[in-house]
């Protein structure tokens, strides 16, 4: 190869200027008959001399500096971040591995605004069972005796503060002693009454808890069975009336109520009162 170069420099500048003689270079040529790993492949003609030059020429240098300045960083955008956004576009929050990021909280909200569920139950229905007895005013309006009576009621319970209802109790009104002609022993004769509540409105305290009180005003239909040989009587009623209930479980109530009763019958005015133990099922 070397040999090959100096032949070229030689042909193409002409006649060289003396020179100082110097000891001449040996180059062993290689022999035809023995080819040598050193020689090039027959098919590649390209100038090997010529293409180490063109690399060393595109190498770049210690010395060179880069031609092109860096790309300068956008500045973030106010725009908030598109949650539909592909991972490549958009902002992301760090860590997120290319999740686009949570969409920002809710506004607060007042306690006073949220709305307290009814986990009391709607609807409910009870049984009672009652003590009666006479305040004042004329019989056969007025409860004559103390006594013990049983009723039921059921109702809807509309609001958390507010419900209406209907109910009935039956309770032993009055109690005559009459002589058995001929004998020394008496009879005992009772009289009963009956209430119809037709509708009562029941409003609960505004509380929270097992403790459930409330207060109600209502009406409806008054039935007395007389002790005497006489017909049943209609009339009316109203009552008005405080209690409490106790939740024992979570659709169970077992309560107390007292009840004032007004009682028209008969052309007769009869103030009672009745006391009562209630348990109710609510849902």
């Amino acid at each position: 190869m070397m040999l090959t170069l100096v032949t070229i420099l030689s042909l193409g500048l002409g006649p060289a200027a003396p020179a100082e003689p110097s000891e001449p270079i040996a180059v062993d040529a290689p022999s035809a008959a023995e080819p040598t790993s050193d020689a090039p492949d027959s098919a590649d003609t390209s100038d090997p001399g010529a293409a180490e030059s063109a690399d060393a020429a595109s190498a770049p240098t210690a010395d060179s500096a880069p031609t092109s300045e860096p790309a300068a960083l956008k500045p973030p955008s106010d725009a908030p971040p598109n949650p539909g956004a592909r991972p490549s576009e958009g902002v992301h929050a760090v860590g997120s591995s290319g999740v686009a990021p949570l969409p920002p909280a809710p506004p607060p909200v007042s306690p006073s605004a949220i709305p307290a569920g009814s986990w009391r139950g709607q609807v409910w229905i009870g049984a009672i069972l009652l003590g009666s007895g006479g305040i004042a005013g004329t019989t056969p309006a007025r409860p004559s005796i103390i006594s013990v009576g049983a009723g039921a009621e059921g109702g809807w319970r509309a609001r958390q503060w507010i419900g209406i209802g209907t109910s009935v109790t039956h309770w032993p009104h009055e109690v005559i002693r009459r002589d058995v002609p001929g004998e020394s022993s008496t009879i005992l004769e009772r009289g009963h009454g009956t209430a119809w509540d037709l509708a009562f409105v029941r409003l609960f305290a505004p509380v929270r808890g097992r403790f459930d009180p409330y207060l109600d005003v209502g009406g409806g239909l008054l039935i007395y069975d007389p002790a005497r040989d006489r017909p049943t009587q209609a009339g009316a009623t109203i009552r008005a009336g405080l209690g409490f209930d106790v939740w024992i479980a979570r659709s169970l109530t077992f309560g107390l109520m007292g009840l004032y009763r007004a009682n028209f019958v008969d052309g007769s005015v009869g103030h009672g009162w009745q006391a009562g133990l209630t348990f109710g099922i609510h849902w």
